[in-house]
């Protein structure tokens, strides 16, 4: 199988026409149906339906689709590579960074290192809690800004950035917004919403349970800026980490007897041969002022 195949397969699946696919592939039609034809015999498998002027993915065509994209993906990412250390080039860094954690806390570290690295382009991709140890290892990014790391694997080198706790929000003009601290049997009689990516759900619903409370959800949502606006414009309260508001007109306060925080920090592969932009950024996380 050659890079070439899978490159006029990808095209063909985009246009679903074998003379538009061989025009965006740089070759003639009968060229890019031979190597379709080779690319079948090799699998094993019909990888387009031809019915005339109208073609169509079969089932195997559907299924390798995603994984030829990724192979393409990673040449594209290994030519990068190369011509920015054959040729000095801009180094990229792909990092995750977990769906909870502000933007603001980011990119203000962003900006920062862009400043300090001019030759550093960064590629930030969103991730949940749970993707960032495998796609690390995998080497799908280069590192990711995670909450509370798992620890014990030597492989993984984690800079802690800052802690911050899990507290009450609500509109700014709610009742509860005069009070220093919110009691639970204030909390029980509010409408709830909740972030269904809060990594704190499990132990919130845990904590109430032990003392004989149910909060049953009005509104769930993975987005976070739908239920936090939801929040501001008073359609109730929900739970939010002290640093995490990403929309105007919140107020947040501390639960009694809740105790609860997390650690947001950078993980990225341990060692000496990792790349010297990600030893460099990972100082410049170590020594960043997170207030």
């Amino acid at each position: 199988m050659e890079l070439n195949q899978i490159r006029y397969f990808l095209n063909l699946a985009d246009t679903l026409n074998f003379t538009e696919a061989a025009m965006r592939s740089g070759v003639s039609q009968p060229t890019l149906t031979r190597a379709i034809q080779r690319l079948e015999q090799e699998l094993g498998g019909t990888l387009v339906y031809r019915d005339g002027k109208d073609s169509r993915l079969t089932a195997l065509g559907r299924d390798i689709r995603s994984e030829f994209a990724e192979i393409a993906d990673r040449e594209q990412r290994v030519r990068a590579i190369s011509l920015n250390r054959v040729r000095g080039r801009r180094e990229t860094l792909t990092l995750g960074v977990v769906n909870t954690i502000a933007p603001a806390l980011i990119t203000g570290f962003v900006t920062h290192a862009l400043r300090q690295m001019p030759m550093l382009e960064l590629v930030l991709q969103p991730i949940t809690r749970d993707q960032g140890m495998e796609l690390l290892l995998s080497g799908q990014i280069d590192g990711c800004f995670c909450t509370d790391p798992a620890a014990g694997n030597s492989k993984i080198a984690t800079a802690e950035m800052f802690r911050e706790r899990l507290l009450l929000a609500m509109a700014q003009g709610h009742p509860l917004a005069s009070q220093a601290s919110v009691s639970l049997s204030d909390l029980s009689e509010q409408p709830y919403l909740d972030r269904l990516q809060c990594e704190f759900r499990m132990r919130v619903n845990d904590h109430l349970r032990e003392r004989a409370m149910i909060m049953i959800p009005r509104l769930r949502s993975e987005r976070e800026d739908l239920i936090q606006q939801a929040v501001a414009e008073g359609a109730g309260v929900c739970m939010l980490p002290e640093r995490s508001a990403i929309v105007e007109g919140l107020t947040l306060r501390p639960v009694d007897t809740l105790d609860l925080s997390r650690t947001v920090a950078f993980q990225s592969i341990s060692g000496s041969g990792t790349a010297a932009a990600l030893r460099q950024l990972r100082v410049l996380i170590e020594r960043y002022v997170w207030s």
